[in-house]
């Protein structure tokens, strides 16, 4: 493969292609960007010097996690448990249907006493299938901010953003590209040992942030379209797990 090493090609119960590489070749580390030095209150850490973060993009620090959406979410997650040793950090379930189990899950690789980022991989239920979007860490509050106006200076347009995720904790801020795929950009995200147990709560629009502007329809994937009302007619008629009474509860989930 491409970088050296070994792979693997599986397809996961949704189709979705995955490749598992071992012992790819390391690349030297891209010059990074430097923390601002920051006061706190009593605590003066910067005196007699101004704060000026400069205009720049943000510079990634590394792949920090993917989003999928699934018509068949308890047999997706349940190969990627079984399949690449995976735990749940969190559960989402459906309001008045937890005994049907979750509709979405942040899970994250299984380091034992080493922490791991709260999830390197999220998937939920949802009449379409495959990538939602890719998150990318960077530095800070301040190069989150300043990249964010760079990609609008140059055709991106924002999803969602600047806010607080509840599961994961990161800060967040969500963008289209001009081919109109979804990517985040990311800092200062929870990082969990093996002995944590998974969360569990309500699945609902307002209960993605912590603060932050309201989330949009954009990001929650609900804008009316020919190809939506087509995607949920063909998904109600397949062999899936998104049956009517589930689709009720997403759409009353994105309103509440």
């Amino acid at each position: 493969v491409p970088g050296g090493g070994k792979a693997v090609n599986l397809l996961d119960p949704s189709g979705v292609p995955v490749r598992v590489v071992h012992c790819a070749e390391p690349l030297p580390e891209l010059p990074g960007q430097r923390p601002l030095l920051l006061n706190f209150g009593a605590e003066h850490r910067r005196t007699n010097a101004t704060q000026r973060p400069p205009r720049e993009p943000s510079r990634i620090q590394r792949l920090g996690h993917v989003v999928l959406e699934t018509r068949v979410f308890a047999r997706a997650l349940d190969w990627y448990l079984d399949t690449l040793g995976m735990i749940v950090s969190d559960f989402l379930f459906l309001d008045g249907q937890r005994g049907r189990g979750p509709t979405m899950a942040f899970i994250r690789c299984d380091l034992g006493s080493v922490p791991a980022d709260h999830h390197t991989l999220a998937m939920h239920l949802g009449p379409g299938t495959g990538y939602v979007h890719s998150a990318y860490q960077v530095t800070d509050l301040d190069s989150i901010a300043a990249g964010g106006e760079y990609l609008n200076e140059r055709g991106y347009r924002r999803s969602w953003g600047i806010g607080r995720h509840i599961q994961g904790s990161q800060l967040f801020d969500y963008w289209r590209d001009p081919d109109h795929f979804m990517l985040e950009h990311f800092a200062d995200g929870d990082l969990f040992s093996c002995d944590v147990e998974p969360g569990w709560a309500p699945m609902s629009a307002s209960g993605l942030a912590q603060w932050g502007p309201p989330v949009t329809r954009d990001f929650l994937g609900a804008s009316p379209s020919p190809a939506k009302v087509r995607e949920v007619l063909h998904a109600l008629r397949g062999d899936n797990e998104l049956d009517p009474a589930r689709l009720l509860g997403l759409m009353k989930a994105m309103n509440s």
